[in-house]
């Protein structure tokens, strides 16, 4: 496989554990539709995941500040904050090799993209690990108020991916009055 043309260099640690970078050509990203341009600073912002999937693809040579290469374990070593990165890398590549533009979501754990003309928000999430009802049901009241379909996506311990949507019911709506 021949070596990518274009750059990323990881420049800073933005909120959430979001990775500031600079891209050369600076349209890159945008063309993939993956992170958030600063306007202000000329920077994007991108999640662990998607400098993950930049990575996994070969899409680019990905840099830290110091300029040295980062490999796939390097990225995940070094800059993921929280234990939910690897599968949301997981789920993004897994959407994205289905023709989805999936990018990082408002939530550590979501993940969003558009299909035709809804679009749907993923709440990530591994197999065997705990999940608060509560937690899941504020996610999606949250999905829903911002306009987008909720779906579960579950990675199972082979890393394959099982996606759930998810329906609000309420109590009065299941006594089939």
């Amino acid at each position: 496989m021949s070596k990518p043309t274009k750059v990323l260099r990881i420049v800073g640690l933005g909120n959430e554990g979001r990775l500031v970078v600079e891209s050369q050509p600076m349209d890159f990203l945008s063309n993939l539709g993956l992170g958030v341009y600063l306007k202000n600073e000329g920077k994007y912002l991108l999640d662990p995941a998607e400098v993950a999937y930049i990575t996994y693809k070969n899409l680019a040579i990905v840099k830290d500040v110091s300029g040295k290469e980062l490999s796939l374990k390097d990225i995940f070593t070094k800059y993921s904050v929280s234990e939910v990165d690897w599968i949301k890398f997981t789920v993004l590549l897994d959407l994205r090799e289905r023709g989805r533009r999936a990018r990082a979501g408002y939530h550590r754990n979501s993940l969003i993209y558009t299909k035709g003309g809804s679009k749907v928000m993923v709440y990530v999430t591994e197999e065997n690990a705990p999940l608060r009802a509560s937690l899941l049901i504020e996610w999606v009241a949250s999905a829903l108020a911002k306009g987008y379909e909720p779906v579960l996506a579950v990675v199972d311990a082979h890393g394959d991916v099982t996606y759930y949507s998810i329906f609000p019911v309420r109590v009065e709506e299941l006594r089939g009055g």
